[in-house]
């Protein structure tokens, strides 16, 4: 099934929301260097915390269940457990207590809800609960202002800083039933389907260049970005192939710029007929793990991918990028420089739960190594480079990242290198990538130092920039290849001016042969003449010797 982008309207409410205001960054961060409050954990949250907190207090009858015009009652008991005063039995959380009071009526049901179900003095348990998450929230806010005054007075933070600290995942199982005042960013945790006992409905696979425009995407700047995932869907072999990676060049509160990038992005699928097949986004400095708003959204993207029928159906994946977040380590030389790239699906919740939050599974995928970098590849970079150039939010490379070794450009080397076409000069690639990040920019001595040699040495000297060779060359058994490639993208690659035949050009080409070819007719035609007047002449002298 083709998905149209102006009736989904980048993927559903959801993300437009998301483009609509900055508070749309589901990592928990705000755009732009805003600070963000964590909200605190689910999984410690029992009847014995809210009665530390003193949000409750023991008591007879205390606890009660109104379930189809029957009431039970029981006694919240000091340990936080509660005991049923018609059965005389205890149980250690309401959910419990609410499954067996339910059974007594209906014996099929196996759900009890307890935390919305439950009330203790005639008012339901998850207002208790979300008053302990909210005095919480608002301790942790002063906090988090004392430390930032300080940081201030000790130094000034800039746009560039890497903060590395903990970013709670949480386990599927402790979200419960949905409640009003959730925290949408909360990250929840994906699991593979073998752990659930289950197979894998259908196979992922990436090409290097759409990982690679994607990746490259995520380490320009330090706010929330997104984009497009086009590809094929073979129903034959079960397998999504993700070949193209469209970035949404536009902030995420401008609705009249994300509407043109719309249209664009819909144009370049329709003129390559390719097929939308999922999202990315990133978490510049969170875990790679979908958050509940997330979540929400994929799954409302795979009901509107599913269309009218089965026959229709097409999968829509979803990817975050993590480019600088570092669990805590002991040591910064077990650095991880590549970044985290996860993909998701979203399992609906039961039909008899449907409170609960969808379930997102973690997706295995494999990555398909391509001979070269395409052109649709070099234009996103490029396209991509040059709208963050200047930007508040955006990434000074020069700059460090992590420890005082590292920098922000070693980072994006090292996660760039594994995404490096097959049969293409890495070293003519990266200082492609080097170009795109000093657009505009005198590169620093910092840059300079990491880098001595590929672009610098040959841009001063005047030859051609790097960006240009690269799109003009290619090695010759690529060439050879060429029927084999799409229509439009050997239309693309023979309109490029053909590669210079000068020396330098020949240095800097990608394992091009520089022995001196022959092509034209006469000149074919003149050599043939010239070796068969040789054998001619060595055949006369051999009969003059005998």
């Amino acid at each position: 099934m083709r998905m149209s982008l102006t009736s989904v309207s980048y993927f559903g409410q959801e993300l437009e929301d998301s483009l609509g205001s900055p508070l749309g960054c589901t990592s928990g961060e705000e755009s732009e260097g805003g600070t963000h409050i964590s909200s605190p954990s689910k999984s410690c949250v029992t009847l014995f915390t809210l009665l530390r907190e003193r949000l409750l207090t023991p008591g007879e009858g205390a606890m009660s269940i109104h379930y189809l015009g029957q009431t039970f009652v029981g006694d919240l008991l000091p340990n936080g457990k509660i005991r049923s005063q018609e059965t005389d039995l205890v149980f250690s959380s309401p959910s419990a207590w609410a499954i067996h009071c339910k059974k007594i009526i209906n014996p099929d049901k196996k759900s009890g809800c307890g935390w919305a179900s439950v009330k203790y003095k005639g008012r339901k348990l998850d207002a208790y609960k979300n008053a302990y998450f909210k005095k919480k929230r608002l301790d942790m806010s002063k906090e988090n202002a004392q430390s930032e005054e300080e940081e201030v007075e000790k130094q000034p933070v800039t746009i560039s800083t890497c903060s590395r600290g903990p970013k709670t995942v949480v386990k599927h199982s402790v979200l419960g039933c949905r409640t009003a005042n959730q925290d949408t960013r909360v990250l929840v945790e994906s699991v593979p389907f073998p752990s659930l006992g289950k197979i894998q409905p259908f196979l992922v696979q990436m090409s290097t260049n759409a990982c690679m425009v994607m990746d490259f995407h995520c380490h320009l700047t330090n706010s929330e970005v997104v984009g497009y995932l086009a590809g094929h869907w073979d129903v034959n072999s079960h397998t999504l192939s993700i070949t193209n990676a469209f970035p949404c060049r536009c902030r995420l509160g401008d609705r009249e710029l994300a509407a043109h990038v719309e249209v664009d992005i819909y144009k370049a699928l329709e003129q390559r007929r390719l097929t939308l097949v999922g999202w990315y986004h990133s978490h510049p400095r969170s875990p790679a793990a979908p958050s509940i708003k997330d979540i929400d959204a994929q799954l409302e993207y795979e009901i509107k991918m599913k269309g009218p029928s089965d026959a229709t159906y097409t999968p829509c994946v979803g990817v975050i990028c993590s480019p600088y977040y570092q669990p805590e380590i002991e040591s910064t030389s077990k650095l991880n420089l590549e970044s985290s790239i996860m993909c998701y699906w979203v399992m609906p919740p039961p039909d008899n739960r449907p409170l609960e939050y969808a379930r997102p599974m973690l997706m295995s995928y494999s990555v398909a190594q391509e001979q070269f970098l395409s052109q649709d590849a070099l234009n996103e970079m490029k396209k991509c480079a040059e709208f963050y150039k200047g930007e508040p939010d955006a990434i000074k490379f020069a700059d460090k990242v992590f420890d005082e070794s590292v920098t922000y450009l070693d980072k994006l080397k090292a996660s760039l290198s594994p995404k490096f076409p097959r049969d293409q000069n890495e070293e003519l690639i990266w200082s492609f990538v080097l170009e795109l990040v000093s657009l505009g920019e005198k590169e620093s001595p910092a840059v300079a130092e990491n880098e001595p040699t590929a672009s610098t040495s040959k841009v001063e000297n005047g030859h051609a920039s790097e960006m240009e060779k690269i799109e003009n060359q290619e090695p010759e058994n690529l060439k050879k290849e060429a029927t084999a490639l799409p229509s439009e993208d050997v239309a693309m690659r023979d309109a490029s001016p053909q590669p210079s035949t000068s020396k330098n050009n020949h240095e800097m080409s990608m394992e091009i042969d520089t022995r001196p070819e022959v092509n034209q007719p006469e000149e074919k035609k003149n050599l043939v003449e010239e070796n068969q007047s040789r054998e001619v002449d060595t055949i006369e002298k051999v009969q003059n010797l005998n």
